[in-house]
This record gives C-alpha cells, structure tokens and sequence, in this order.
C-alpha cells in the first residue's frame, strides 16, 4: 500500500479567515484531521460529517490525546496511504510541539509538509491594541515560553535585560514567578505589562497594569488559559489603537436558529461587528417529492412559477437543470419575495418578473393580481410550513398547482446553550416554534429577542413572548442593522 502524507499546519488564532489558503485547501482535500483545542471551532464544523476527525486537545492537566497517542494516530492514519491534516492553533513550530511531530514521522518514513499558522503572540496582540513593534518603543519582540515542567523551576532572571517587547506564552500560572524574578534581576516595576485572555475571540479579555501590580490587579477578574503575558512600552499604545473591542457588538453573545446552510451570511455579518454567535438550528431543510417536482417540470403547464424562499428557488432551479434547458423558462413569468431571493435568482442567469416591496406573500399577491397577463397558471413548489390561508389567497388569481418540495423538520440533535445570551434571533415561524419546544422559554426570559418579520413575530407572540425588535425589512441585512442600532443605543445611554 502507498504511504499517505502528513501535513503539520498552523490555523492561526481568533477569527477563522486568518487560516492561510494553503491550509484551506489541504484541509478540503485531506481524509484525516486530527485538531487541537486552540483553534477556532468554525473552521472544523463542516468536515466533522465528511472526514476521520480526532480531537487531540490539551489542557492543563487533562490531556484528551497524549502526544505520544497523538503522534502515534499521524502515522498510523498515513500508513493506511491516507492524507492527515495534523491542524494546530497558532503555529505548529511555535511553542506547538511541531517541530517533534515531524521528527517523529520522518523517524517513521514518513512524508511530512509543514504549513505556517499565524501565531498568538502576533494576533493576540493585535486585537488587544498592542503592536508586537513599534518605532521608538520596541525595536524587537521575544517569545517566551512561561510554562515549567513539573520539577523545573525555570529561570526567568535572564530576560529582564531584554530590549523589546516580551510575550509569555502558557504562563498565567507562574506569573508571579515571572513578575517576581523579572524585577528581582533589575527590571523597572513601572514598565508596562498586560494579560491577554482568549485573544482574537469575541469574548476576549485585556487588564493592563504594570510588572509589580499586575498580580494584584488580576486578582478576582476572571482571567484563565488561554492567556498570554506581554511586557513593553507598546502597551501603552492600546488607549488608542483598540480597534477591536471598539467593535458595535463586541462582547455580545447571539444566538442565530436558522437552518445551519442559511446562517453563514447573518453570522458573518454580526462577527463583523464584533459578537459572539453561537448557531443553534432549529430547522433543519429535506428536499421531498424530487420525481413529482421534475414531472411537473418536464410538462411545464404553467404560466408563472412562485418563490418564497431561496430555499424553494435552488430546489426547483436543481431540477429543472437536470430535465430540462435553461432558455424553457423564457416564456414564464418568473416571481420572488425579498431580495435575497432575487439575488439567488439572478445567479442562474435569470431576472425576476415580480418582486413585491414588502417581502410577505400578501404582497405578492396584490401584485399578481395587477399583472395583466391573462389566464394565469401558477406553480408554486414550497415547504410543508406554507402558510395555507396564504396558498388560498393564490387560488382566487386562477389555476394553481402547488406541490411542497422540501419539509422544515426539527434537528435530531439541538446545540447546548449554556451561558447568557444577549439577542436571540428568529427568522422563521418554524425556528420559533421549535426553539419553545426543545429549549422552552427560560433560556428567553433575559435575552432580546429579534423577528425578520411581521409573520415570524406573530409566532413569537403566539407563544407569549415579548419582541425586542423587528427588522424594519424581512432581509438579513436589516436584521443586523436592527442589532446594531440597537446595541448602540444602550451603550449611549450607559
């Protein structure tokens, strides 16, 4: 059997995008990826169904893999002649034990490759506000490991004459040993010093000090690993290069419940800002009905096709193409509710007849009922969640065909939504109603709860709950838009 290859790869830290393009592209095309705890969970999510993963994580004391089970498992998956993303927080060759998982695959007759990550000790820095150099304050940066095997002491002395910025990394348990001996060897108690916690993280945290209060300022605040020590006249300049904790939604914790495969946009657009999502779907989308939907098609006995949602659009578009040619649809007039839709649409290739100004199906009726174009035949392929005084508001326009091609169900497995939450955001009838199910209306009762729209809201209501905000249109964008307004609104007043 042909060997496999190990690749040894850094993903960086804080915000998933900071993963270089060479190690997207090992991490779409591997068969094995065994992943450290340090690294940002949205960049393993959509491979934990599709690959061999192994969580290798290490924490203090309470290792989930050894190393040398971790090591063992590399070379084992690439003697199947698999491809193995070794995936590692950070760099792999920065204090990430890297450089000892190559030697113990080349020891092994191993091909290895080892990709570079960004570091904690650059991206940490950054998002705290705190340059790792600086013109007149730092000509150089040193990294320092701050952890001690059991039985060293360490020594720390040697580093207080060091010119520069230092950053400790692994060393919030020692830091009184590292404080204390620093300033024992002569450095100035006044130099400046900061503790970054989860650094590059939405829920990131930064105390500034200097070397001889920091312990004492530290006491009681709630900082723990991983956290990084950094000591330099550049910390001063966090006052005014903090850019990120200046973020609208910085600190916020929201909870997005639309189906996984439609969230990503909302997410992004509020990690943009600065919040700490957490997705938790309470819909999952299953296309049903595939071989009545393409006999419909392969007749195409109507006149106008109807979308409500993109979810609907891509489903039809699918099989369309599988049956038939694209230019069949120049003679049927084409309508969508919201912008999205239409967005989605136009990606065929194709423009939108109808798009009513306020994205309900009421409106789309109104606007059906102006169109000129005699003896209507509509098909309209929705979910199982259409709502059917609406569908009957369709049938006064003239033939109606309507067939449901994919069912919003409930997800078998619901995400653990521990810890407070700040907004919580709802975008159909169904997220809500299957959210009160699983979760019920505690976890409600101290979070602001957000409606896409005038439909969604009236199930918010049904159930007895308050509405802290609806988007002043059904998009995604004014859904955000909301947040942040909102989010600004109680700063000022604070």
């Amino acid at each position: 059997m042909t060997k496999g290859k190990v690749y040894i790869t850094g993903a960086g830290i804080g915000p998933s995008d900071l993963i270089t393009q060479r190690a997207i592209k090992v991490l779409e095309d591997c068969d094995v990826v065994i992943y450290d705890r340090l690294l940002n969970p949205d960049l393993i999510a959509p491979y934990l169904d599709k690959k061999e993963v192994y969580y290798a994580g290490k924490a203090a004391n309470n290792h989930y893999l050894t190393q040398d089970q971790t090591n063992a498992l590399m070379v084992e998956k690439a003697l199947e002649g698999k491809k193995v993303l070794r995936l590692k927080g950070g760099d792999p060759y920065v204090f990430g034990r890297g450089g000892e998982e190559a030697l113990y695959c080349k020891d092994h007759g191993i091909e290895f490759e080892v990709i570079p990550g960004v570091t904690s000790g650059i991206v940490s820095l950054m998002y705290a506000g705190i340059p790792a150099t600086h013109r007149g304050k730092s000509t150089s940066v040193s990294f320092i490991t701050g952890h001690r095997e059991k039985g060293d002491p360490g020594d720390f002395h040697s580093y207080a004459k060091l010119e520069g910025t230092l950053v400790f990394y692994m060393g919030l348990n020692n830091l009184p040993l590292i404080t204390g001996e620093l300033l024992e060897a002569g450095m100035d108690p006044k130099r400046p010093c900061a503790v970054i916690m989860h650094g590059g993280y939405p829920d990131q945290k930064v105390l500034t000090s200097t070397v001889e209060n920091i312990c004492q300022d530290i006491q009681g605040k709630g900082f723990g690993s991983p956290s990084l020590i950094v000591i330099g006249e550049v910390v001063d300049l966090r006052k005014d290069l903090n850019f990120y904790e200046s973020r609208p939604l910085f600190g916020k914790r929201i909870v997005i419940t639309r189906a996984r495969s439609q969230a990503s946009s909302l997410a992004q657009a509020l990690r943009d800002l600065g919040a700490q999502v957490m997705e938790a779907p309470c819909i999952q989308l299953q296309a049903v009905h595939k071989k009545t939907l393409e006999k419909r098609i392969l007749a195409q006995d109507f006149t106008h096709v109807i979308f409500h949602s993109v979810n609907a659009l891509e489903i039809f578009m699918d099989s369309y193409l599988a049956v038939r040619d694209l230019r069949d649809l120049a003679l049927v007039k084409l309508c969508v509710i919201g912008e999205k839709t239409e967005k989605a649409l136009r990606s065929y290739g194709l423009k939108a007849d109808l798009v009513p100004k306020d994205y309900v199906g009421e409106a789309l009726v109104q606007a059906l009922k102006e169109d000129p174009s005699p003896d209507k035949k509509l098909f309209i392929p929705h979910s199982n969640k259409s709502r059917p005084e609406l569908m009957d508001q369709y049938k006064d326009l003239g033939q109606v065909d309507d067939l449901v091609i994919y069912r919003n169900i409930k997800p078998e497995k619901m995400e653990d939504l521990s810890g407070p939450i700040d907004y919580i955001l709802f975008t159909s009838s169904s997220t809500v109603d299957n959210f009160v199910d699983h979760y019920g209306k505690e976890l409600l009762e101290d979070a602001k709860i957000v409606s896409i729209g005038p439909i969604t809201s009236q199930a918010i209501q049904a159930h007895g709950l308050d509405i802290a905000g609806c988007s002043e249109k059904a998009t995604i964008p004014s859904m955000v838009q909301w947040i942040k307004e909102d989010a600004d609104h109680a700063h000022a007043k604070n």
